[in-house]
C-alpha cells in the first residue's frame, strides 16, 4: 500500500511539473520541426539552445534605418545579434550582370532553405512569387491574427492586408509610395467637367479626356508616358488577377481588352508617349513619398493643382495605388522565428519609424499623423518652382490623409525595368502597340512565356 501510495505520489509530481513548464522561449524536441509552433502569446517558438539568439537578415546594403534599428534592438535585447548578409556589389551602382547576379544567388539561396533568417525584398524586385509557391516564406497573417502582442490599430492594415498573393500575407511592409494623378483644376474646372475619381475606370477617363478637349481643355491628358508602360502598370496593379501561384491568365479576355483598351487611349491621343509640358495636359502621373511631397507637387505641375486616384480596370476595386518601398519576408526554415518575427515588429514601432523618412510613408499611423502635424504647426511649404510657400493647415493636409487610408491597390513591382516578367510583356507588346500583331495572339505568345517563366 505504501509503495502504491509511493508512486502514485511521484506520477502526480511528473504530471505537475509537465504542466508548469515554461511555455515560451525554447521548443521542445516534439515540436522542433513545427514552423508554425507558437507560445501562449502567440509568438513563434525558437529552435535554438542556450540564451544568445543570431537574427540574420539578407539584403542589399544596410542603410542608416536598419543600422540605427540594429543598435537599438540590440542594446535592448542584449542576447542577441542582427547580423546582416550584404551582397558585395563591384561598384556604387549595380550594372545589369550584377542584377542578374544578386537575384540569382538570392533565389538559390531562399529556395535551398538555407538561408538568412529575414530577407528584404523591395530593393531590386525578386520573384517573390516563386518563393511563395515553393512555400520558402512564412504566412505572416498566422503571426497576425495570433500575436497578442500585436496591435492592428497601430498599423495601416490596409497597406499590409493588400500585399496578400496565394491567399497569404508572405511579405510585411514597412514603408510605401502612392500613386496619383495630380490635375489641372482650373483647365477642368472652366471646362464644367466633374470627376469622381473615387469610382473612375480607364474608359470613363478617355471619355472625360474627350469632353475636356472638346469643351477648349488640353487635347492631351497625359504625356511622358509610352504604351508598354502604362501595360505594365496595369498587369501590376491587377497581378493576382492575372497570376495566382503557377498559373498565368494572359490569354483571358480580361487582358485582351486592357491591351486593346491601352491601345486605344493612344490612337486616340488621349496619352501621349512623347514628353509634353505638364501645362499643357490636364493630368500629371506622379508618386507621393509624404505629405510635404504632396503639397510641393500640388504646386508643381500646375498654378492651381488637384489630385485625383488613378483610373482603375472595369471590374476592380476602387482605390489609392502604392508601391512598398521597404518590406520583409521570413525563411519558413529559420531557427528562430520568434526572435526574428519581435525584430519585424520593433521595425514597425513608432521608434524606428521615425528614424528617417527616405523611404517613404510609413507603416505607423502615429508616425503619419506627427507628420502632418508637424507640417501643419510649420505653416507652409516652399516651392522654388512655384517663387511662393504653400499654406499647410488640417484643411489643404486632408486629401492626403484621406488617400493613406484609402491605398489598396498595390504595384507589385512588375513594372520595373529588371524584372522578368515586365520584360516579356514589353517585349511581345510592342508588336501589338505598332499594329503587327492582334491582342490575341500577343496575349497568347505572352501567356506561353509567362507560364514558361513562372515553371522554371
Amino acid at each position: 500500500m505504501r509503495k502504491a501510495m509511493s508512486i502514485l505520489f511521484m506520477f502526480i509530481i511528473v504530471i505537475v511539473s509537465a504542466c508548469s513548464a515554461p511555455t515560451g522561449g525554447q521548443t521542445s524536441s516534439n515540436n522542433s520541426n513545427n514552423a508554425t509552433a507558437l507560445s501562449e502569446e502567440g509568438m513563434p517558438l525558437d529552435e535554438t539552445k542556450g540564451g544568445k539568439k543570431t537574427v540574420v537578415v539578407s539584403m542589399l546594403a544596410a542603410d542608416d534605418f536598419y543600422l540605427q534599428a540594429k543598435q537599438k534592438y540590440e542594446a535592448q535585447h542584449p542576447n542577441t545579434t542582427i547580423q546582416f548578409k550584404e551582397f558585395p556589389a563591384e561598384g556604387a551602382t549595380l550594372n545589369p550582370a550584377e542584377v542578374e547576379r544578386y537575384i540569382k544567388q538570392i533565389t538559390t539561396e531562399v529556395l535551398s532553405g538555407k538561408g538568412a533568417d529575414l530577407y528584404a525584398v523591395s530593393t531590386i524586385p525578386l520573384p517573390i512569387d516563386k518563393y511563395v509557391n515553393k512555400k520558402a516564406f512564412v504566412n505572416l497573417e498566422e503571426l497576425i491574427k495570433r500575436d497578442k502582442t500585436f496591435d492592428p490599430n497601430l498599423y495601416q492594415m490596409n497597406i499590409i492586408e493588400n500585399s496578400r498573393m496565394n491567399n497569404g500575407i508572405y511579405t510585411l511592409p514597412l514603408q510605401f509610395y502612392m500613386e496619383a494623378l495630380f490635375g489641372d483644376a482650373a483647365n477642368i474646372g472652366n471646362a464644367g467637367v466633374t470627376i469622381d475619381d473615387k469610382n473612375w475606370t480607364w474608359s470613363e477617363f478617355a471619355e472625360i479626356s474627350k469632353k475636356l478637349a472638346d469643351k477648349g481643355g488640353h487635347s492631351v491628358s497625359l504625356a511622358n508616358w509610352a504604351p508598354e508602360l502604362l501595360l505594365n502598370n496595369l498587369v501590376s496593379d491587377n497581378y493576382p488577377k492575372l497570376v495566382n501561384g503557377q498559373t498565368a491568365s494572359f490569354d483571358s479576355a480580361f487582358f485582351t481588352d486592357l491591351l486593346k483598351q491601352v491601345k486605344s487611349l493612344y490612337d486616340n491621343n488621349i496619352i501621349k508617349s512623347e514628353n509634353v509640358d505638364s501645362k499643357k495636359t490636364n493630368f500629371t502621373y506622379s508618386i507621393i513619398t509624404s505629405p510635404s511631397d504632396y503639397l510641393l507637387r500640388l504646386g508643381l505641375y500646375y498654378s492651381n493643382g488637384k489630385i485625383y486616384q488613378k483610373p482603375h480596370s472595369a471590374d476592380q476595386q476602387s482605390g489609392v495605388s502604392f508601391s512598398v518601398t521597404r518590406e520583409l519576408a521570413m525563411n519558413a526554415n529559420s531557427k528562430v522565428k520568434g526572435e526574428a518575427w519581435n525584430f519585424m515588429k520593433f521595425l514597425m514601432s513608432e521608434e524606428i519609424q521615425s528614424l528617417t523618412k527616405e523611404n517613404g510613408i510609413s507603416i505607423n499611423k502615429a508616425v503619419n499623423d506627427k507628420a502632418v502635424q508637424d507640417l501643419v504647426k510649420q505653416g507652409s511649404v516652399n516651392n522654388p518652382k512655384a517663387g511662393k510657400a504653400l499654406k499647410a493647415s488640417e484643411e489643404n493636409l486632408q486629401p492626403f490623409k484621406e488617400m493613406v487610408s484609402e491605398a489598396r491597390l498595390r504595384d507589385y513591382g512588375y513594372n520595373d525595368e529588371h524584372n522578368k516578367l515586365s520584360a516579356i510583356i514589353t517585349e511581345e507588346a510592342k508588336a501589338f502597340f505598332t499594329g503587327q500583331k492582334t491582342a490575341e495572339a500577343t496575349a497568347k505568345l505572352m501567356q506561353n512565356r509567362i507560364m514558361s517563366y513562372l515553371n522554371e
